[in-house]
């Protein structure tokens, strides 16, 4: 036996490359799909985004250049801010639902209503953000929700 490798080794070797390659095929089909999306050997991270006053390449966008680029509306924009706002961590909904009202005197409609409408922005936020490597995601039961950049 001398001079061969064991054959758990070179079965081991060939499932490696066959999932490295897989992983790469994977990747670069995600990123013809969605432009936005760069890969590196790590995983996917964001694309750069141009500035809209400038139009320098942002590797790391800010809130306003989201907000602009991806034509957020002005209560998704409350939404994504409140969470961003979170910096990854878990924001609570009532949090959130305070970004959403803040400038109603009343301070906004009846929860049922409110939570309505949120799922709702929500919904349309999470659609306009697609293929972004930006999404807002739910944590738990009662936990909240976070913002996710890059998805890895």
């Amino acid at each position: 036996m001398s001079g061969t490798a064991p054959k758990s080794a070179v079965v081991r070797d060939t499932v490696r490359n066959f999932l490295a390659s897989a992983q790469d095929d994977a990747l670069a089909g995600l990123e013809r799909a969605a432009p936005s999306i760069q890969s590196d050997k790590r995983g996917l991270v964001l694309a750069p985004i141009n500035c809209p006053c400038c139009k320098q390449a942002v590797a790391v966008p800010t809130l306003d250049i989201v907000v602009d680029r991806y034509k957020v509306t002005p209560l998704e924009a409350r939404i994504l801010g409140a969470v961003w706002k979170g910096k990854g961590m878990p924001v609570m909904t009532e949090r959130i639902f305070d970004a959403m009202y803040a400038d109603d005197p009343d301070g906004g409609p009846s929860p049922t209503r409110m939570y309505a409408a949120f799922k709702v922005a929500l919904c349309h936020l999470r659609a306009r953000l697609a293929g972004s490597g930006i999404t807002v995601e739910n944590v738990g039961y009662r936990q909240g929700y976070r913002l996710i950049m890059g998805v890895h």
